[in-house]
């Protein structure tokens, strides 16, 4: 079950990396519009994922697991398979607005299903690992087919790995549907579907997210200032991200998520105060090396301590509050960060989510011990 659940979780992640460098190329080209459409096509996905979040929860607590990755798999298919055959900014933006929905459903499911594991820390970390691989992969790809075949070819590529994930998510077994009699029960009686349990979890997901909007966003800034490239410097952030999360799995898994998560957000800040402390070419590749240790210790920490103590008819919609803080911290990142940056330059937009990330474990605090209980969802 969990090679097929990691195999459903690469291929779901595939279909959506493959649209990161695909988007800009349809809205500037195709639809003839200019940067801002492309944010407000980004923007419309994350705002729809933070939405749907609390019905994903729900669904994959009361429907399962399986039904709730099967149905955002499905949506990821027909919005990327549709795309080709629109010729409009509304219609794209409806597309984008249910992949939206899609993402949400496909990543609480199949989240969820990790968590139902009998170690549910290194289930999640073999998740997490098949989601950055999927993503990391999905831009090169997308390149190769776009060169071979054109731009439209990447929409029907990226449609095509989502359906083959879809029929994967099918033969998902053995995952909990969440009917497990009291639990479920409280759980129906909760009319947010957000759980406390993901709560701080979340919050501090939210602190490391402001870490990664400021790398992703001025990184490439930051390195044309100082008469440098990006490239290099993104692929030392996807090798050292995977390459702790598979080799370090074994000896993380002996060590209290809460510790790990307080060290993912120290060296993901520590990694931003070096961007600031060390304006090099050199500088900004080591600090990039901190900075992917810690995201790549934060988010199976984030969601070990939300499923911890949780009731597996609620793990559905402990994951969905953890996660949605990603879609929340992207955009209230990007928004504040690029207002600092814009006013007082690079340095301080990176120096801002330095302090984001190094204060935010005084939250992880907050968070109830492990094996506590967590069995009420808030109301």
């Amino acid at each position: 079950m969990t090679r097929l659940l990691l195999f459903c979780a690469g291929g779901c992640f595939l279909s959506l990396g493959l649209l990161i460098p695909a988007i800009p190329v349809h809205v500037t080209g195709v639809l003839g519009q200019g940067p801002a459409v492309v944010g407000a096509c980004l923007a419309v996905t994350a705002v729809c994922a933070v939405l749907a979040r609390p019905l994903a929860g729900r669904l994959a607590d009361r429907r399962g697991r399986r039904f709730a990755a099967a149905a955002g798999a499905a949506l990821l298919a027909l919005t990327s398979g549709a795309v080709p055959w629109t010729g409009s900014v509304p219609s794209f933006l409806a597309c984008r607005a249910v992949a939206g929905v899609g993402e949400a459903l496909m990543y609480v499911g199949l989240a969820a299903a990790a968590s139902d594991h009998d170690r549910p820390g290194p289930a999640l970390n073999g998740f997490s690992v098949a989601v950055n691989a999927g993503l990391l992969a999905g831009a090169p790809i997308a390149a190769a087919v776009a060169a071979l075949a054109g731009p439209r070819a990447v929409w029907a590529a990226s449609a095509a790995v989502a359906a083959i994930a879809f029929a994967a998510c099918l033969f998902l077994t053995g995952a909990r549907d969440g009917r497990d009699g009291a639990a479920a029960g409280e759980h129906r009686r909760s009319g947010t579907g957000v759980h406390r349990a993901g709560l701080v979890p979340g919050l501090a997901y939210w602190a490391s997210v402001w870490g990664y909007t400021a790398f992703s966003a001025f990184l490439p800034l930051h390195l044309a200032a100082l008469g440098g490239g990006s490239g290099p410097h993104f692929l030392v952030y996807g090798c050292v991200l995977l390459a702790v999360r598979v080799g370090g799995h074994r000896a993380l898994a002996r060590i209290p998520a809460g510790r790990t998560a307080t060290a993912a957000l120290l060296l993901t800040a520590a990694g931003l105060v070096m961007f600031v402390a060390w304006p090099t070419v050199a500088g900004a590749l080591w600090a990039t090396a901190v900075l992917a240790a810690g995201q790549a210790l934060g988010l199976p920490a984030f969601l070990t301590m939300a499923v911890t103590g949780v009731p597996a008819g609620q793990r559905g919609s402990a994951v969905a509050t953890t996660t949605a803080f990603f879609d929340l911290g992207f955009l209230s990142a990007a928004l504040a960060l690029g207002a600092v940056a814009q006013s007082h330059g690079l340095a301080q937009g990176f120096a801002l989510a330095a302090c984001v990330a190094g204060l935010a474990p005084l939250l992880l605090s907050l968070h109830p011990t492990r094996g506590e209980r967590h069995d009420h969802p808030v109301r």
